[in-house]
């Protein structure tokens, strides 16, 4: 996996404030799970409880956007009891089971008899984030228990209302909704297919790539051109966590037939990205299963084109990609305001050398990871070189300080160590500081 994205997932016994970057944003409390349902109970509000990893790159970015948003602190602070839960450590393994977290972020409203109201899964920017909290409170007003949509079953499975909620309330208890999610869609026509509110729940309820809610994502990106941008959005989103946590699958259990069939998917799905993502994943693989010399081959290949690409090349590049960017957003009516939109301006202004930087980093990386040779880590170190020459920041120089030291140039690690530590954004300065200390004490 690689290390860095260009773009691109806490407890104790009494409740207190956790410190925030940006103290306008949600105040999230300290607490075990119990003293969150118990203040729940007592002010008569909702859970909101963001599911995590440390390494969950879409995590992060909830943090410093969405999350730290004023408006959204507002709305969250007076309406939830807000809580951040770590999957991987104490609590957090046992209650990320009963939820049934399977991808990364996960933001569940919970009420305060530990009944799950709604999910949220993957990045939402501020303004969507407001939008599922007031569902999630709507939910909530009318919520009925399992067992009176269990009863109701056999005399409504025609009502469409009825349906949707079922499946809901299913997925919510965290039992198999495949069913019943299948005769929904067979109630459907085709146009109400490929609706918001079907993609929608589609996209919620998808956890493995077969059955009615991956074909119909499926179909969506197959035909990608014909669906307008949020139904995009939402399947592309979906299915991507859900080929994540398949392919982790694949990599735990060395499944080729498991990857065969994900292969597959990404050729149906993934368009012109498909050839790259493939790749990967035939990378990482190999790499599970000690395959080192398809490893190196495909590696130093991929490398070797990266490689070639001059300054007056790449700045070319970045003026075309630029102009082709700003004439889709203008022929798609795009709002020049919008922060996403604002966002990828400023990527897509130099998206080919930054792009190619990260390529050489990450190749790089993947030589620091997997590569136990001198031979091997010396090639590494010209690719990161060459990556710093495109875009010096933090962790590419981190890892040129790291195939540095790996060298035996203790001193010319330290030095390029001491320099990312001054570069890198607060949540890496602590990784970047260890490793630094190591190196001086000739620990690393």
């Amino acid at each position: 996996m690689n290390r860095f994205a260009f773009f691109v997932l806490l407890l104790g016994m009494g409740v207190g404030l956790v410190a925030q970057e940006n103290a306008a944003g949600i105040a999230f409390q300290q607490g075990d799970f119990q003293a969150m349902l118990d203040k729940a109970k007592a002010e008569n509000k909702l859970i909101f409880m963001d599911v995590y990893t440390t390494w969950c790159g879409p995590c992060k970015m909830l943090d410093k956007n969405t999350f730290s948003d004023a408006q959204v602190g507002n709305k969250f602070n007076a309406g939830f009891v807000n809580y951040k839960l770590d999957a991987e450590k104490g609590e957090g393994v046992s209650l990320a089971r009963k939820y049934g977290v399977r991808a990364y972020p996960n933001m569940l409203f919970i009420n305060g008899q530990g009944e799950l109201v709604h999910r949220v899964v993957g990045y939402r920017p501020a303004e969507e984030l407001l939008k599922e909290g007031e569902t999630a409170t709507q939910i909530a007003a009318t919520m009925k228990p399992l067992s009176w949509f269990d009863e109701n079953y056999a005399a409504k499975k025609t009502d469409k209302g009825f349906m949707q909620a079922y499946v809901t309330q299913l997925k919510m208890a965290n039992k198999d909704n495949s069913k019943v999610l299948g005769e929904y869609f067979a109630l459907l026509t085709p146009t109400e297919k490929v609706g918001e509110d079907a993609v929608k729940l589609a996209a919620d309820n998808l956890t493995q790539l077969e059955g009615p809610a991956y074909e119909l994502l499926a179909g969506i990106m197959k035909e990608a051109a014909k669906h307008p941008r949020a139904v995009l959005q939402m399947a592309y989103s979906s299915l991507m966590q859900v080929k994540s946590s398949t392919f982790q699958k694949a990599l735990m259990a060395k499944d080729r037939k498991l990857l065969d069939k994900l292969i597959q998917v990404s050729k149906d799905t993934d368009g012109p990205a498909a050839a790259a993502q493939i790749e990967q994943y035939e990378m990482e693989f190999a790499k599970a299963n000690g395959d080192m010399s398809l490893v190196r081959k495909t590696t130093e290949q991929k490398a070797e084109t990266f490689m070639k690409f001059t300054k007056e090349e790449l700045a070319k590049m970045d003026r075309e990609q630029y102009a082709l960017f700003k004439k889709q957003a203008q022929l798609e009516g795009v709002d020049s305001t919008d922060s996403q939109y604002k966002m990828m301006q400023d990527m897509m202004q130099s998206a080919a050398t930054k792009g190619t930087a990260m390529e050489l980093n990450n190749l790089a990386w993947s030589y620091v990871e997997s590569m136990t040779d001198k031979a091997d880590w010396t090639k590494a170190l010209a690719w990161s070189a060459r990556s710093l020459e495109f875009d010096r920041n933090a962790y590419y120089l981190d890892t040129y300080a790291n195939l540095l030291y790996k060298l035996g140039r203790k001193a010319e690690a330290i030095k390029i160590a001491t320099e990312a530590l001054g570069k890198a954004d607060p949540e890496h300065k602590e990784g970047i500081m260890e490793n630094l200390d190591k190196m001086k004490k000739g620990t690393f």
